[in-house]
Order: structure tokens, then C-alpha cells, then sequence
């Protein structure tokens, strides 16, 4: 609740000019109400106690959902797991004679890899197919250049035929050479 103020519009300064309402010489007060430090302090004191219970609440009701869980499913006992296959089914993905390592095993692929795309071998000796490091390949390609399939002489019309941008690609559209 406001103060009431002193301000009386009549009273004259000693210079003959009005008062100034916002002055402290006017008498004018401001709202006190309007802001209460002990409420705001309140307030966030009540909200720290209030998440801190949320908090505990949730740990409990977790715990008591874990204890009957337990209740429920209760662990197998050792007699079973002696009884359990030390190896997985067929087909083991990853090595069994060492430590499963999967990044170990990335590495060693990626280099298998790359050995294979860097060096001569032969894919298929019955029918005389090798293979030739990619190096070399790009180069040949390069130097001979794609194969390409000759047109009929006089079936284009001297226009050849390109995808057509309004179509996305769908209908071919044809232009000159």
C-alpha cells in the first residue's frame, strides 16, 4: 500500500515555483508494497526445499521399484551361469582368440584394405582376371578415356538429349551441338 504524500498543489516555494512532485522536498513517496525483499527470499528458500524433495522422492521411489524388481526377477543362481556356453552361436563376427577389440579389428580391415587397393593380385586365375592398384587404374582410364556408345549416324538429328532441369531429371530435353 502506497504512502499518502504531502504534495499540496497550492504550496509555492520560497522562489515563487511550484513544487516538484518527484522531489523529496514535495513529500512524494514511492510504492513500498510493490517489492518485498522478504517474500522473494521466501520464495526462492521454498523452491530450493521444494526441488530438494522432488529429488529425494524420485531416489525413493526408484530404490522401492529396484527393491521389488529384485523381488520379482530375483538373479540367477551360479549352478546357471556355470551351465551358460562360454561362446556365442555361430556366426562370431569379431575374432574369439584374442581380446574383442573393435577398433583394433577396424584398423586391421582398413589396412587390409588399403593393401588390396594398392597392389597387383590376381581375382580370378581361371579366367585371367587381376587386379591392378587404383593409382594405375585412374591413370589408364584417364589416358584412354571412358567407352562410349556411337549413336546411329542421323538418329539424333544433330541435337543431342539432356536432362531437363524443369523436370528434375525425368524427361530428357534436346539441344544443339
Amino acid at each position: 500500500m502506497a504512502e499518502t504524500t504531502k504534495y499540496d498543489p497550492e504550496h509555492r516555494h520560497e522562489h515563487g515555483h511550484e513544487a516538484d512532485p518527484l522531489s523529496h522536498e514535495g513529500g512524494v513517496s514511492f510504492e513500498r508494497s510493490d517489492v518485498s525483499f522478504y517474500q522473494i527470499t521466501a520464495f526462492g528458500i521454498g523452491l530450493a526445499i521444494g526441488v530438494i524433495v522432488v529429488v529425494f522422492a524420485m531416489w525413493a521411489m526408484f530404490h522401492f521399484l529396484s527393491l521389488r524388481e529384485d523381488k520379482v526377477n530375483p538373479l540367477s543362481p551360479p549352478a546357471m551361469l556355470k551351465e551358460r556356453p562360454t561362446l556365442p552361436p555361430e556366426p562370431r563376427l569379431q575374432g574369439i582368440t584374442k581380446l574383442v577389440q573393435p577398433h583394433v579389428e577396424l584398423q586391421e580391415m582398413r589396412d587390409d584394405e588399403v593393401a588390396i587397393l594398392n597392389s597387383f593380385g590376381w581375382v580370378d586365375p581361371a579366367k585371367g582376371t587381376v587386379r591392378i592398384p587404383i593409382d594405375l587404374a585412374v591413370d589408364m582410364v584417364a589416358a584412354k578415356g571412358l567407352p562410349s556408345r556411337p549413336t546411329p549416324a542421323g538418329a539424333d538429328g544433330g541435337f543431342r538429349m539432356i536432362p531437363s532441369d524443369a523436370s528434375s531429371g525425368r524427361t530428357l530435353e534436346k539441344i544443339s551441338q
